[in-house]
């Protein structure tokens, strides 16, 4: 094989370099059209021109048919094929068949999948050029024919020549200032001219650079490299994920440091959140998606050392860098809870047909430690009005929000009170949800089901405001009212609040449950 990765390494054969040329243009040409979007956006105008097309052909509608294929044209010289993409063909004023305006869309998509090769090396040059990847005296001389010349070929070559100071028997090699020891410096490489300043290699980063003797640091600034490191830091385009926002680019870069798998893995999850439609809180729906795919041996230390880097390559001023900055007890829970944590993933609430997803809010509220029981009581509120409102709509069922309850619990007892275990074990609070659940049975056989939603409505209410006589007097009265005997469980609800929270909204799930249990 001519690549391996190791945890912390790439190892790769120069053969791996044969034809790179064309591969580093390619990758920059594709970087250039997903941006942009403009394959993608003929695509949709042709499924969407045709499929009106049809019927409008079909039904000998000329006026329809001319006014269709004006919205096309109108749609496609946004694009302006012929003047960005060298489109020779042109494209006519009207048309007359179906048949014809497939064979028009057909052949143009068909022409930029496969662009001449001439006109996607510029395509590629102008990704670089108009995102200031790199300084101008470098794209100015910039093509595919010279690229192999100077870059492609030195690198499959073994016998480079190496930048030295002094002669003759005073000669020194030099090493290259990034991988030393393992590579000494290539000859006449002067990267200040060369690179963006977002690379990190400038002529104004003096105090890491080696300076020839006897020259100026101000005059000339060598940045010593070798052949390998050169074109790492020529492609570092390509790991960087780019956003429009506020009528603005930003890269994304995800830095970690577990291993080099892991880090292709956080930037290719980087790059799918950002493809969806990109929101204010991205950065935490990356997150989100990060713990629930991370492996659970590696989670608590992925989580910890995970960071998002955001560039404006237009903007001198330095990257701005998105942290999570996770405590080690933080890492921790997410790890230890990452399956109960996983079952909320799919649900959602609603309000006035906006949508709120249900684990992003959860994990957000937990890294600014503001996730407590009324964040459940809200949820609860929510799904006892789903099916007597037009205004809320939600996929919860009780299950889950016995599951979110026992979150809570931990997260309270673990974080936010320094570490301690939960005063009620989880299996108990399963046995209570249960008595909920016997509860509602014994209600709906005794012809009272109705009464079910006024008995959680106050017993919410007593939770929300953290009353234990109010909720432990409903209890007491729906129980006696039914020749029952209150469960023993509830004594623990009057002489500790904590546990009061998590035992209440146990019952209270469990009450409303009777759904097909999901399996525990």
């Amino acid at each position: 094989s001519l690549l391996k990765i190791g945890d912390n390494y790439i190892e790769f054969d120069r053969k791996i370099f044969e034809g790179f040329a064309e591969r580093f243009f390619d990758c920059a040409f594709r970087a250039y059209m997903d941006f942009f979007g403009h394959l993608k956006r003929l695509e949709d105008v042709k499924a969407k021109g045709l499929n009106k097309l049809k019927g409008a052909f079909k039904q000998g509608n000329i006026k329809e048919t001319k006014s269709i294929w004006q919205e096309i044209l109108k749609n496609i010289k946004q694009i302006d094929v012929n003047k960005k993409y060298n489109y020779s063909e042109k494209l006519p004023n009207s048309v007359d068949s179906f048949k014809e305006t497939e064979n028009i869309l057909n052949n143009l998509i068909s022409y930029l999948r496969n662009l001449p090769n001439e006109v996607k090396n510029k395509k590629a040059i102008d990704w670089f050029r108009v995102n200031k990847f790199y300084q101008k005296n470098w794209l100015n001389s910039l093509s595919l024919e010279n690229f192999k010349e100077k870059y492609e070929k030195t690198l499959i070559a073994n016998n480079l020549k190496s930048e030295t100071v002094g002669k003759g028997k005073g000669k020194i090699e030099i090493p290259c200032c990034v991988c030393y020891p393992l590579r000494i410096a290539k000859k006449g490489k002067n990267f200040s001219t060369s690179l963006s300043s977002f690379s990190g290699l400038n002529a104004d980063l003096i105090n890491f650079m080696y300076i020839e003797p006897g020259k100026s640091p101000k005059r000339e600034v060598k940045l010593p490299l070798c052949d390998i490191c050169e074109i790492i830091y020529f492609s570092y385009f390509a790991g960087l994920t780019p956003v429009r926002k506020n009528e603005k680019t930003y890269f994304y870069f995800v830095n970690s440091d577990s291993s080099v798998e892991e880090l292709l893995r956080e930037n290719l999850l980087l790059k799918s959140v950002l493809e969806k439609d990109v929101e204010e809180n991205f950065l935490l729906e990356f997150f989100t998606e990060l713990i629930l795919e991370t492996e659970t041996k590696k989670a608590e230390y992925t989580l910890q050392n995970v960071a998002v880097i955001e560039l404006d390559l237009n903007n001198e001023t330095m990257p701005k860098i998105y942290s999570f900055n996770l405590s080690r007890e933080k890492a921790g829970f997410f790890k230890d809870n990452k399956n109960s944590l996983k079952k909320l993933s799919k649900l959602y609430y609603e309000i006035k047909k906006e949508r709120f997803s249900i684990l992003p809010e959860v994990v957000g509220k937990t890294l600014n430690n503001s996730l407590d029981y009324s964040y459940l009581a809200k949820l609860i509120r929510f799904y006892l009005n789903k099916d007597n409102s037009e205004y809320y709509r939600t996929n919860l069922e009780t299950y889950y929000l016995q599951k979110l309850n026992i979150i809570i619990g931990k997260f309270l007892n673990q974080i936010v009170l320094g570490g301690k275990t939960m005063d009620v074990e989880e299996k108990e609070l399963w046995d209570i949800y249960e008595k909920g659940e016997e509860l509602a049975r014994k209600l709906t056989n005794s012809n009272a089901e109705n009464k079910i939603q006024s008995i959680a409505y106050k017993l919410l209410n007593a939770l929300r405001v953290g009353n234990v006589n109010q909720f432990m007097d409903v209890l007491i009265r729906t129980y006696m009212a039914y020749g029952e005997e209150i469960p023993s469980s509830f004594v623990k609800t009057i002489s500790d609040k904590q546990s009061f929270y998590s035992i209440g909204y146990s019952f209270l799930n469990g009450l409303l449950g009777l759904e097909k249990k999901k399996g525990r």
